[in-house]
């Protein structure tokens, strides 16, 4: 089977999908090949890199000619995955009619995230011409309520062998330049990271988006500061991002309080941390806070794998990702958003309770920890992920074979 992945090859949340996917497709006999919808700075690494084109170069006829002709090399996609969020998928699927006829040749399947309620019926449109699969049952449901029936589900994955609570006989490593650092326990990730071992550290690691609502995670911040002597919350992003300037909200908190909130800058789209960094920053904290409606969650699994207990909304996918390995809150709302459907407001003041129930408890923290890995590693795999794909659309690709 031939299949054609169009979707991130970035360091973004779907360019670890695309990585990961991609790599296991290949793995298992899937003769796959990759279009980018977004550049990086550094080359893809095989066995990505020399299956992946750039659409910008390619161009909407080029990308219309491969799909109902093929390469130049005499290589035809059976099927194709598209990769990206609705909006993406309707300006490059819809936006251009020899793309839309091009894409109406050939079974294609739409991997969308879905993070709120209400969805326009408008968006029916798209799944008309491709398929949509949901990443996860919250976005089954919605996309269900516009189409009239339930779509295929497939979640993402957690590399369990990247992602793990660092132990002396399985230590986590910290790059730098010169060599990589064995961080064998919790308290020695902290030390790496400058951070006392006696108080406990509040983290969180998605890009400052809209969706995120950065500003409502600082305000519920606020008393758990009032309350904890002991507490920070570290923040690992670019600071200045679509969502706003964190360095404008931080300078509304009360001046006292701003030095709690930390900020590691040392991540944005394109450049960050190591995946083993990563890992360590993760095992250095005590709580991963969230307050972001999500497609799935990718940084909430992973900071579950590595043995955090999470404090989240208890809402869209988020639900499903967290379990039982953290604290769920409920919405105080909807939140109105410009793609004319609703994300969610978490409640404050519970997110607050939640976050000093946590630090005051280092028993409940150990408890809620040790069970991300376990929901993890049971839920979220990669490996699987890969299989439902190629399981979805091998039957599709052999009817139009025949």
């Amino acid at each position: 089977m031939k299949l054609l992945w169009i979707g991130d090859a970035a360091q973004t949340g779907f360019g670890t999908v695309t990585w990961n996917v991609g790599t296991r497709l290949l793995a298992q006999g899937v003769d796959a090949r990759f279009v980018s919808q977004n550049v990086t700075m550094d080359p893809i690494k095989a066995p990505l890199g020399e299956r992946t084109w750039d659409v910008a170069k390619i161009g909407a006829s080029g990308l219309a000619t491969i799909l109902t002709k093929g390469f130049h090399d005499g290589w035809k996609p059976d099927a194709c995955f598209i990769l990206g969020d609705y909006g993406a998928a309707r300006a490059n699927v819809l936006g251009h009619p020899t793309l839309t006829k091009a894409y109406s040749s050939l079974p294609v399947f739409h991997y969308c995230p879905i993070e709120g309620v209400d969805l326009p019926p408008r968006w029916a449109d798209l799944w008309q011409v491709v398929q949509p699969v949901a990443m996860s049952e919250f976005g089954a449901d919605q996309i269900e309520a516009i189409m009239g029936q339930r779509p295929p589900m497939i979640y993402h994955g957690v590399n369990t062998d990247d992602f793990y609570p660092v132990a002396p006989n399985r230590p986590g490593y910290w790059d730098n330049a010169q060599e990589r650092t064995p961080v064998p326990t919790k308290d020695a990730a902290k030390a790496l990271l400058k951070y006392p071992s006696d108080r406990v550290m509040v983290l969180r690691t998605d890009r400052h988006m809209p969706r995120k609502r950065y500003n409502s995670l600082l305000r519920a911040m606020v008393p758990v500061f009032e309350q904890m002597d002991n507490v920070d919350l570290v923040i690992h992003n670019r600071p200045d991002d679509q969502g706003g300037n964190l360095r404008d909200s931080i300078s509304k908190l009360p001046e006292r309080l701003r030095s709690r909130v930390l900020l590691t800058e040392g991540h944005d789209t394109f450049t960050g941390l190591s995946t083993a960094s990563l890992n360590v920053l993760y095992n250095a904290a005590d709580i991963y806070a969230s307050t972001s409606a999500e497609g799935f969650g990718l940084t909430i699994a992973e900071a579950l794998a590595a043995g955090v207990p999470a404090v989240a909304l208890d809402y869209s996918a988020v639900t499903e990702v967290v379990g039982d390995a953290g604290i769920l809150i409920p919405p105080q709302g909807l939140v109105d958003n410009e793609y004319d459907h609703f994300w969610a407001a978490i409640d404050e003041a519970k997110f607050a309770d939640a976050i000093i129930r946590l630090a005051q408890k280092p028993a409940l923290r150990r408890e809620l920890g040790s069970r991300g890995p376990r929901r993890v590693a049971s839920k979220f795999s990669w490996d699987t992920a890969a299989a439902q794909f190629a399981d979805l659309v091998e039957p599709k690709a052999e009817e139009i074979a025949a």
